[in-house]
């Protein structure tokens, strides 16, 4: 029997939340900004965006981000029940055994167009592709390295534009660390947030684990260490452009440095929503550089 157009709908709609389909659109958003302020000559962005290596690498980290969300869900959803149950509600209309099906076909297609850009390209997102499985499988369950591995997995896609560049800048180093930063603490906040709900399902995470006042000195001292990199980046004459944005980090990470201690869990949950929105606000920001291009060498 078929199923109607409306089961294809709801179908259709359990998928896109499943794939956290507006976080993939971010990223999709964030690699082509990277790469035009990176490639950032007013006369070659379009030959740059004719790059069909460019558009196979966003393509590839998109599927394999989406395949991640897949398996993440079929690890955590006995949690997600009780953390999220109005998302682990829009998502019931697909079963478990199709959802795993498209995880397979999404890894498969990415790690086709990869093997077609370049061997090197094919074992890097064979390594990302393992390494979002075997985070999903055991490292979310192990404390603080469930932080990092997330951390570095969410900045992983960047890597692969950033890994054939024949030189390094010092201030994309940084930039780097910001965003490892920025993400490493919007995850332990979450952690702060769902604390109750992992002893639930024992994982492993540093409020349940190590107790709520040493988290929060953990995200004190990586508060301190984000304000000193916003406040380098500010004065960096590469990102001369948008320094406020770099102060205005600086800033607030002090404030936050001293406010998170008289925080309860809803304003944990407003500190998450406000960190999406400054690393959101931290990549348009890029459009507004004008920095020399990189030369990009596969």
């Amino acid at each position: 029997m078929y199923p109607s157009g409306k089961n294809i709908l709801l179908i259709n709609f359990s998928l896109l939340v499943r794939v956290r389909i507006v976080n993939v659109i971010m990223l999709i958003l964030a690699m082509y900004i990277s790469a035009i302020y990176l490639f950032d000559d007013e006369q070659n962005i379009l030959e740059n965006l004719k790059n069909i290596k460019l558009h196979g690498i966003v393509f590839s980290s998109a599927l394999s981000a989406m395949a991640g969300y897949i398996i993440n869900f079929f690890y955590d959803q006995e949690k997600d029940k009780v953390y999220r149950p109005l998302t682990t509600m829009m998502q019931r209309f697909i079963n478990q055994g199709t959802a795993l099906r498209i995880y397979l076909l999404f890894n498969v297609i990415s790690l086709t167009i990869a093997a077609a850009l370049s061997y090197r390209i094919f074992f890097f997102f064979l390594v990302y592709q393992f390494l979002i499985w075997f985070y999903s499988h055991k490292l979310s369950r192990v404390v603080f390295l469930n932080n990092l591995t997330n951390s570095v997995l969410m900045i992983f896609p960047f890597l692969a534009l950033f890994l054939f560049y024949e030189n390094f800048s010092s201030f994309i180093i940084c930039l780097a660390i910001f965003l490892f930063l920025t993400i490493l603490i919007r995850d332990i906040c979450k952690d702060l947030d769902s604390s109750r709900y992992d002893d639930l399902f024992n994982y492993n995470t540093l409020p349940n684990t190590l107790g709520i006042i040493p988290a929060k000195i953990i995200l004190d001292v990586l508060l301190c260490l984000l304000t000193v990199v916003s406040f380098h980046l500010a004065f960096e004459p590469h990102l001369y452009e948008i320094r406020l944005y770099y102060l205005l980090t600086g800033f607030l990470s002090l404030c936050v440095f001293i406010s998170l201690w008289f925080m309860n869990r809803y304003f944990i949950r407003i500190l998450i929503f406000m960190i999406k929105f400054w690393i959101f606000l931290g990549t348009i920001s890029l459009l507004f550089i004008k920095g020399n291009p990189l030369p990009l060498h596969f």
